[in-house]
């Protein structure tokens, strides 16, 4: 293997190319380190049972050229204090607040693909909103990744107490010839009475692994709010976790995920509640079609000291095919006593008297499965609180539902 290619070398020469501090630098090769110490996941546990990547082979990708996101802030917001920068110009100007928030909330070890990511860590953001700011329009990155290459993209929010930001992560390329790899993580914290809305949008091309951790910690009387959508790749494994650490602390949790041909994508959700009276609503729904597969295992998990907690976990899934199939593992951790603890999943084909209803009617198969498919999802579609990303995803699952595989949501 050559130093162009997942190595300790390419580790530290990328940190070079960056321009890294000594403290961050160094970091990388301790998480190099790590990751050729740690085993693959083992899938006989919860969180990776039916998703086997243990034959999953990073020494066919290229290591991750420096560049890629650019972050572009107005004038207002950064008159405010706001900071929406890079890594490169964080490290250089802000070492400190990168130093803090640098994975702190996950961590390096959690498993094989956040130590790789910590060694290979690129097109990374740190977004920090000062104390009462509300950002009012929503901020983007769009990530990109080549043939055969890879790409480690961290995105850090910091949005301190009374303050309101909207972040949106858009993940997409075309098919590629070669395999290519994206491994993100993402650590979100909310101050007091702060607001987070992050939504990833995943829509790679069909030979990329997708592999995302997110975790969000809410502080006393927090807001965090989240959207996971998957609906490319080959290959995605989604990990969303929200910590509800203050008191009157409030989280909600949306997915959204539809896979077709022989696509495969995972999901595990941690709502962690450890301070009292907080609150957490999770809604995660799929349809599936063709011979694709997928798999949801969340947990809502409640500490000693979390009285009053009211916690809320669905599962739904949509089978479209006699072929496609899905898991569904919901899990409750409970050790206080005066609390509020629910959680269901289903797994259910489209009712074919549904469709002989509509097409009855004198609509075609195609346009009546649509319907089906949109009052499924409607749901979570009305409680998207970005109008473009509503509409966006609107067109994706009218084309996934028509057979129409390119790229479906704009990235």
């Amino acid at each position: 293997m050559t130093d162009g290619y997942l190595t300790k070398a390419a580790a530290q020469r990328l940190a070079d190319d960056l321009g890294e501090p000594g403290w961050l630098a160094e970091r990388r090769t301790e998480a190099f380190d790590l990751y050729e110490k740690l085993d693959y996941p083992d899938p006989k546990g919860e969180e990776w049972r039916y998703t086997n990547v243990r034959g999953f082979d990073f020494e066919r990708f290229s290591s991750p050229v420096p560049g890629g996101a650019a972050p572009l802030l107005p004038d207002d917001l950064a008159a405010k204090g706001v900071i929406f920068e890079d890594f490169r110009t964080a490290a250089a100007e802000h070492p400190e607040l990168l130093k803090e928030h640098f994975f702190t909330d996950v961590p390096v070890d959690e498993h094989k693909f956040t130590a790789l990511h910590a060694a290979f860590h690129s097109d990374d953001i740190l977004v920090y909103v000062p104390r009462g700011v509300e950002v009012t329009m929503p901020l983007e990155v769009a990530r990109r990744v080549s043939s055969g290459g890879s790409i480690f993209p961290h995105t850090s929010i910091v949005v301190e107490a009374q303050a309101a930001l909207t972040f949106v992560d858009r993940f997409g390329s075309e098919d590629f010839p070669d395999p290519s790899l994206c491994a993100s993580v993402v650590e979100i914290q909310a101050g007091r009475g702060g607001m987070v809305n992050y939504i990833s949008l995943q829509d790679w091309g069909r030979t990329v692994s997708h592999f995302q951790t997110q975790r969000f910690t809410g502080g006393r009387d927090s807001t965090v709010r989240s959207l996971a959508v998957n609906l490319g790749s080959s290959f995605a494994r989604t990990q969303v976790e929200s910590v509800l650490k203050g008191e009157g602390a409030f989280s909600e949790m949306l997915g959204l995920y539809f896979a077709d041909s022989d696509q495969h994508f995972a999901q595990r959700t941690l709502q962690f509640h450890d301070g009292p009276h907080g609150t957490s609503d999770l809604l995660y729904k799929g349809a599936l079609k063709e011979r694709s597969r997928s798999e949801y295992s969340g947990l809502i998990k409640v500490a000693k000291g979390a009285q009053g907690t009211d916690a809320y976990q669905a599962n739904r899934n949509l089978l479209l095919s006699d072929e496609s199939l899905a898991h569904s593992i919901p899990q409750l951790e409970i050790e206080a006593n005066e609390v509020r603890c629910t959680h269901g999943a289903t797994v259910s084909p489209v009712e074919e008297e549904h469709l002989f209803y509509l097409m009855s009617r004198g609509i075609d198969r195609v346009t009546a499965q649509k319907l089906v498919v949109f009052g499924f999802f409607r749901d979570v579609l009305d409680r998207i609180r970005v109008p473009g990303v509503r509409d966006d995803l609107s067109d994706a699952i009218s084309a996934k539902v028509e057979g129409d595989k390119r790229l479906e949501v704009a990235v």
